[in-house]
């Protein structure tokens, strides 16, 4: 997924837990555990030849979740004073873990066993920058951010939020497995069109 859906995905996995118990501060911790893995990207800066090589290995394996939790937890508990370290590093480990797990969704993989093997996770489910998964994130955080603003939300209703838009995601992933893979138009809307797009896009020739 991109950064900004992998940021939403674990803004909302922080609702179930973290929001309650640690305000905003450990909302802020975990969606920073949730981002983290793709800190890998910045081999692109050595050439593409490392970036194809590390990016979803260096930051993507179990390895590598494992010590950003703990690193976020021990940020989390040591700069920002907030006291429950083990609360901390359980939603930031899933915040984690759920990364690389969508991302293992797409077409380029993960490898969660890196640097011991090089064996690679990859569904091949959904293309990257799939319109409807950008609806489905980005609506979501919508609707949570009008939750939070209203006089009378509360935490119940933005778990609920939380709960519908990580629900609808699994559902879509689950559709796209059950279903042929998409031709004409549905082929554009779930991600064809960035191949259409002109040679030398920013943003998409970075990636």
């Amino acid at each position: 997924m991109t950064l900004p859906e992998h940021a939403i995905c674990s803004l909302m996995i922080a609702e179930f837990g973290v929001r309650q118990r640690l305000g905003l501060q450990g909302v802020l911790v975990v969606v920073a555990a949730g981002v983290a893995p793709d800190l890998d990207t910045a081999a692109k800066l050595f050439g593409d030849q490392y970036f194809w090589k590390l990016h979803h290995a260096l930051g993507h394996s179990l390895l590598s979740v494992l010590v950003i939790a703990v690193a976020s937890s021990v940020v989390g508990s040591a700069a920002l004073k907030l006291r429950n370290f083990g609360l901390l590093f359980r939603w930031s480990l899933l915040a984690a873990v759920a990364h690389i797990l969508t991302d293992s969704l797409y077409w380029w993989g993960i490898q969660p066993f890196w640097p011991a093997n090089s064996y690679e996770l990859c569904f091949k489910l959904i293309e990257y920058l799939d319109l409807f998964v950008l609806t489905i994130w980005l609506g979501g955080a919508v609707w949570l951010f009008q939750s939070s603003r209203s006089a009378d939300g509360s935490s119940t209703d933005r778990r609920r939020v939380a709960m519908l838009t990580l629900s609808t995601f699994a559902g879509y992933v689950l559709l796209r497995a059950a279903l042929p893979k998409p031709t004409g138009i549905f082929h554009l809307l779930t991600g064809g069109w960035i191949y259409a797009a002109p040679q030398g896009t920013p943003v998409l020739d970075w990636w």
